[in-house]
């Protein structure tokens, strides 16, 4: 892990002002001040951090952008609050009941079975309304007509995780029937998705999953089938802890209006009703592990020279063109990063059209924004003025880092200081004596927080290969 990268999750995880995206797996550790809130104070902070799994159902990235049936649904459910999502990926799916427990996180959204069991123990944690229907089956390979009822299963080994709902479903299934199957535990950080890929490859025996997710595996190409039900209908349900009665109530909400509703119906089309939506298998198909955008190793060539880590580069690219290089704004900024014609000029692109020549301008740029940032300024926060320069002029980053210290807040950190001095910057009072003027505070503030969100994620995503 770069120190920029630690850095940047440091600062903007544990920050009342973080707003990310994503927080990749395994660095969630950085964020160990636990914080409880509810609806009315997550508002005032200004985000909801969602507790979720890095899968091809909850949330996953492909081509640079942030997917999943659970992020989508947090991101519409989040956006009617006016809230930033920051969505945080434990190692392991038995940590994210103690992660909302300890203030962590503040919900749980990741296709998790609504059963009795499950806070039984520890009522300090609640299920939400419920979404989704679905049967629990065990799963065998497509080829395999060996079983036709419960008494076939005896001698055979079925795998699943401690945690999950399949292992209570299995126990019950074992203690009413009294027919001695074995129940194999695999680690808690192994997605259902990877389990079922073990039964197809023949490395596992059996294993159990929930319809809606068999069913994408098998039109994604796993050679795979149903062969005992083993329950009647479940359900989802997100996850708050009980000191939240306003965000259950919020949430509650949400799902009795949204339930059925053409914008629910949408989001779970497209991931799970794939016979209607076919373009989402070649968007897993065409996916490469480790692969963010088409133009990588012009990234990496350009980004190693500038001494910039490459993921921050594309995510940069991402946000100012979607990876189009022949992007053109109604401002006349060009190609994959965005090059105004003086600024292609300044940095010596001929072609901005050229991703080559664009991607190396964008970067030798974002360079010179960098060097300009005083030395006492350490990485992190220089990434972020630099960014902030990129965006919106070195002049409005010298008055913003000016207000700032006229407030009493530190002008060599972004977070929660100069950035809520450039928001200030958008008013007439504070504006009319600044040096450079009004500036487009929302624009800038936000382009930052989302290429360091991203950039995040980027990271997670190529170092972790994880890709539907």
């Amino acid at each position: 892990m770069t120190k920029l990268l630690m850095a940047a999750v440091i600062l903007l995880g544990a920050s009342a002002h973080a707003d990310l995206e994503a927080l990749p797996r395994g660095l969630e550790e950085a964020n160990k001040k636990g914080v409880q809130l509810d609806l009315e104070a997550l508002k005032e902070r200004g985000f909801i951090r969602v507790l979720t799994r890095n899968n091809p159902a909850c949330y996953f990235m492909h081509r640079g952008q942030l997917m999943g049936f659970e992020y989508e649904l947090a991101q519409h459910f989040a956006k009617k609050h006016g809230l930033e999502v920051l969505v945080i990926v434990p190692d392991n799916w038995s940590d994210m009941g103690q992660y909302l427990r300890d203030g962590r996180a503040d919900m749980i959204a990741a296709t998790v079975t609504i059963t009795k069991e499950r806070f039984e123990r520890k009522s300090d944690l609640q299920f939400c309304h419920y979404y989704g229907e679905f049967y629990e089956d065990i799963v065998g390979r497509a080829d395999d007509r060996s079983i036709k009822s419960v008494e076939d299963l005896k001698g055979r080994s079925i795998y699943v995780r401690a945690s999950s709902s399949y292992y209570e479903s299995l126990v019950n299934l074992q203690d009413q029937s009294k027919v001695r199957f074995k129940i194999k535990l695999v680690p808690e950080s192994m997605e259902t998705f990877e389990i079922l890929d073990k039964v197809a490859s023949g490395e596992f025996d059996l294993t159990c999953a929930d319809r809606t997710l068999l069913n994408q595996s098998v039109r994604l190409g796993e050679r795979l089938k149903p062969i005992l039900k083993l329950n009647r209908p479940r359900t989802y349900g997100w996850v708050v802890r009980d000191n939240q009665p306003q965000l259950r109530a919020a949430v509650d909400a949400y799902f009795e209006k949204e339930l059925g509703g053409s914008t629910f119906n949408t989001i779970y089309n497209r991931y799970f009703n794939l016979s209607r939506n076919t373009t989402l298998d070649d968007k897993f198909n065409t996916m490469e592990p480790g692969q963010i955008s088409p133009y990588d190793d012009l990234v990496k060539k350009h980004a190693a020279t500038y001494e910039f880590p490459w993921t921050l580069i594309c995510s940069q690219m991402f946000q100012e063109s979607s990876f189009r290089e022949d992007a053109v704004s109604w401002s006349g900024a060009q190609g994959l990063m965005q090059l105004m014609p003086a600024t292609a000029k300044e940095v010596g692109v001929k072609n901005p059209f050229d991703p080559d020549d664009n991607i190396r301008g964008g970067t030798y740029y974002l360079k010179k924004q960098y060097r300009r940032v005083p030395d006492e300024v350490d990485t992190v926060n220089t990434t972020c003025f630099a960014l902030a320069s990129y965006n919106g002029g070195y002049g409005h980053l010298i008055d913003a880092r000016k207000l700032a210290k006229q407030l009493g807040k530190d002008p060599n950190v972004w977070t929660d200081n100069v950035d809520h001095a450039y928001a200030l910057l958008s008013e007439p009072y504070y504006s009319k004596r600044a040096k450079y003027g009004y500036c487009r505070s929302e624009e800038i503030i936000g382009y930052v927080r989302k290429i360091m969100s991203r950039y995040i994620a980027y990271d997670a995503a190529i170092n972790t290969s994880i890709a539907p």
